[in-house]
């Protein structure tokens, strides 16, 4: 990946936060991988937040709608940062 898209990539993660905190996801180690293809024009991201197994009801009501909350904000952060690419989020 050229450095001045690696540089504009790193610089958008730093604008999307996790909601409870406040921090960037990056820094809270929420992006698991970032593929870029210049030839498709698609940058994908996977967030590494997973579902933890026997969670009560409540509480995987609530990682999900904190999940829902990081894909959404990052799919418009990169949306807005990149309106020629498709973008992916997992």
């Amino acid at each position: 990946m050229d450095p001045e898209m690696r540089r504009k990539i790193d610089e958008t993660f730093v604008q999307v936060k996790e909601p409870q905190s406040g921090e960037p996801i990056v820094d809270l180690g929420l992006v698991d991988k970032v593929t870029y293809s210049a030839k498709e024009k698609i940058l994908l991201i996977r967030l590494a937040i997973g579902t933890p197994r026997w969670q009560c009801p409540a509480c995987s009501a609530i990682n999900g709608v904190v999940k829902e909350g990081i894909v959404r904000r990052t799919k418009e952060a990169f949306g807005l940062a990149f309106p020629e690419l498709t973008i992916v989020v997992e």
